[in-house]
């Protein structure tokens, strides 16, 4: 989501050091959904202000933080395989 797009959706001000955690909090955090999100990050920041996401905010981390471990885990186990398909069926054998 754009800042200009958060910007249409609530009816509060934002810094651009807050829109950052709210960038964080809408990308990450795992209450805010895939499909409604943008609704409920601008309710919650009209609602109850910057001190929602700025609680929010440690959660949305760590959650980031484990989606790049298992991104990087996953790549991890790609590369695994492919070693193992070439020991498997080296070429030329």
């Amino acid at each position: 989501m754009t800042k200009q797009e958060f910007k249409g959706l609530t009816k509060r001000d934002f810094t651009d050091a807050e829109y950052d955690a709210i960038e964080t909090v809408y990308t990450f955090h795992p209450a805010i959904s895939e499909t409604e999100g943008k609704q409920q990050i601008a309710s919650l920041y009209d609602t109850f202000g910057f001190r929602i996401i700025a609680d929010m905010l440690p959660t949305a981390i760590k959650a980031k933080e484990y989606e790049e471990q298992i991104a990087r885990k996953k790549h991890e186990l790609e590369e695994l395989q492919e070693k193992y398909r070439e020991l498997r069926y080296p070429i030329g054998a």
